[in-house]
């Protein structure tokens, strides 16, 4: 799993000492937070709706406020059952200003104020100030587009008898004390660290697409359902003992009863003649009818598979064969159906979505057919080359003293067969070497010039 860590250098009691703030939820590969509570509808898993240099990342989160004065989300860390392991290290760092809360946000208006409150999540329940450690303010500069906010110390709370190394919880405020009903969106929440990383040196294993802690490796990014598709605590660990889990429920006003869940695969899938997928799922009934389809960057069909449960009101692992497009190479996108065609509000829980026979980058060849022609060349020599998926192509032409001679860079070219020539008129006679560099594979040749 990618980490991602924020580096500060701060005099502290006359010596040098290097911190390192923590990524709370980037609402893609790194989901510490589970949102327990909000006033508003939060959207947790929702495509970016300005991608720009500011925020480039596919999926954000979403709110709207409520015409409520204190408007509120809570955060929580919840990776143990145990809450003394989901504690913080000690936050008087970011009270004295030696470390800094950030938050990427998307904002209606500049000067939209933002009050974070680190806080206890189980004493936070009572009556205020009971749980509440400190605040924090930021105000947006803004209007339209992303930034990144720094939050600056603001006060202790007084009476909450709180302790500053009992945090487990940030409260996040847009336009405190307002009656506005604006809609924001933000990301990348980083602040207090975790002593306790469950997730500290687990590697990235393509084959397991979202297991809801450690292995989060596609992207949902549209759900009809919206608020109701969240990332929570396993609410029956009997069967399936995984602490977080993916809760659905459905919308029994989507149009003809297909109520989806999009996302994407952080490459092309690249599947063998004995692929299948696995989707574990606690449906409230027996004979349920799930549906996986695979798409491709367009979004058209390439195969939809569906599976049926057998237990009411308990895990079971179903399974989608996908064998039958197991030489497609645009398989790029899916979608998920709980009851499809159905009506209904039911409410399902899905995890540990993943792949058999699912092949590594390595072991696919992106390129085909390759060749250069005529060689030797005189005047011209060209390179034809067959793409299997869209990637990132990188074509280099050395002497053979490793001089550049040329360089050709093509992003996102799409999968087909493509040429370039090289103007070889010009060049000594001898020989030439060229190396394609498709996704990291690199595939190489000469080329032998005589004029």
């Amino acid at each position: 799993m990618k980490k991602i860590y924020f580096l500060a250098v701060a005099f502290i009691a006359g010596s040098l000492s290097l911190s390192a703030q923590q990524t709370w939820d980037n609402f893609e590969d790194i989901r510490y937070a589970e949102y327990t509570f909000s006033n508003g509808p939060l959207i947790s898993y929702s495509g970016n709706p300005d991608p720009s240099p500011a925020n480039d990342s596919p999926i954000v989160a979403t709110y709207t406020r409520t015409n409520q004065a204190f408007d509120a989300i809570v955060a929580v860390h919840n990776t143990s059952e145990d809450i003394g392991d989901n504690y913080t290290e000690d936050v008087i760092p970011y009270v004295s200003g030696a470390k800094t809360i950030t938050l990427d946000v998307w904002s209606p208006n500049a000067g939209t104020e933002i009050l974070l409150v680190l806080q206890n999540s189980v004493l936070a329940a009572g009556d205020f100030p009971n749980g509440r450690h400190s605040d924090f303010r930021a105000t947006t500069t803004v209007a339209g587009g992303w930034e990144t906010v720094e939050f600056e110390f603001d006060q202790i709370v007084a009476g909450s008898g709180t302790a500053s190394t009992q945090i487990d919880a940030i409260a996040i405020l847009f336009s405190p004390d307002t009656d506005n009903q604006d809609t924001y969106y933000f990301d990348n929440l980083v602040g207090p660290e975790f002593p306790n990383d469950v997730c500290e040196g687990v590697e990235e294993d393509i084959s397991v697409f979202n297991d809801f802690e450690c292995q989060q490796n596609v992207n949902f990014f549209f759900s009809t359902a919206g608020i109701n598709f969240t990332r929570e605590s396993n609410p029956d660990q009997t069967g399936n003992p995984s602490s977080f889990v993916a809760r659905y429920a459905r919308n029994g006003n989507a149009a003809d009863g297909n109520d989806v869940i999009q996302g994407d695969f952080s490459a092309p899938l690249q599947l063998s003649s004995n692929s299948a997928i696995t989707l574990d799922v606690w449906a409230p009934a027996s004979g349920t009818t799930v549906r996986l389809a695979l798409q491709n960057a367009n979004g058209d069909e390439i195969l939809p598979v569906d599976a049926v449960t057998t237990a009411s009101e308990e895990w079971e692992t179903l399974t989608f064969d996908v064998s039958p497009v197991f030489e497609a190479t645009d398989i790029e996108k899916f979608v998920i159906l709980f009851n499809p065609g159905a009506d209904t509000f039911e409410q399902y829980f899905f995890d540990n979505f993943q792949g058999t026979g699912i092949l590594n980058d390595t072991d696919v060849e992106f390129v085909t057919d390759m060749k250069v022609f005529p060689n030797p060349a005189s005047d011209m020599a060209t390179l034809e080359y067959n793409l299997i998926a869209s990637s990132d192509v990188n074509i280099t032409l050395t002497d053979i003293t490793g001089r550049v001679i040329e360089n050709k860079v093509f992003k996102n070219q799409p999968n087909g067969t493509f040429r370039m020539d090289f103007n070889t008129s010009s060049y000594a006679d001898g020989i030439y070497l060229f190396n394609v560099n498709v996704s990291g594979q690199n595939h190489a040749g000469k080329i032998i010039v005589n004029n």
